[in-house]
C-alpha cells in the first residue's frame, strides 16, 4: 500500500534523500529533503544530498540566503513539489544527516514508520 496525502498522520512526514524520492515508495506523500543548492532557475531546484546524489525539487521559491535548506513538499517518481523552504545555513554537516537518513529509513525503520510503510 503506498499512502497518500488523505491517509498520512497529521504532522508526519519521511525525511528522505535521493534514493528515497526515486524508489517511488513514497510517491503521494508530503517528504522532508535536505541538500545544498547546486541551482535554481525557478521553476527547477537541484539539491545534492550526503551521498551526492542529486535532488529535483519543483515550483521552488526564487532565492535561499544559505547553502543548506531543507525542502517539505509532495513526493512524485522523481521529484519534489515544493510546499515550505527552511533554511539551514552555510555549515550543515550532510555527512552525519545522511547517516541518520539511512537508519531510518533501513535498519531502524520500525521506530519511524508503521509496520504497512516498512520495507
Amino acid at each position: 500500500m503506498t499512502p497518500t496525502g488523505t491517509e498520512q498522520e497529521q504532522g508526519f512526514y519521511p525525511r528522505l534523500n535521493a534514493a528515497g524520492i526515486s524508489g517511488g515508495r513514497f510517491s503521494g506523500m508530503i517528504v522532508s529533503v535536505v541538500g545544498k543548492q547546486i541551482s535554481n532557475d525557478g521553476q527547477l531546484l537541484i539539491l545534492e544530498d550526503g551521498d551526492g546524489a542529486q535532488m529535483k525539487i519543483t515550483s521552488p521559491e526564487n532565492s535561499q540566503n544559505t547553502q543548506f535548506i531543507e525542502i517539505v513538499g509532495a513526493c512524485a517518481e522523481d521529484s519534489v513539489q515544493h510546499f515550505v523552504t527552511r533554511q539551514l545555513g552555510d555549515e550543515f554537516d550532510m555527512d552525519t544527516y545522511n547517516q541518520m537518513i539511512n537508519l531510518q529509513n533501513g535498519k531502524y525503520q520500525e521506530l519511524f514508520y508503521q509496520s504497512e510503510f516498512q520495507k
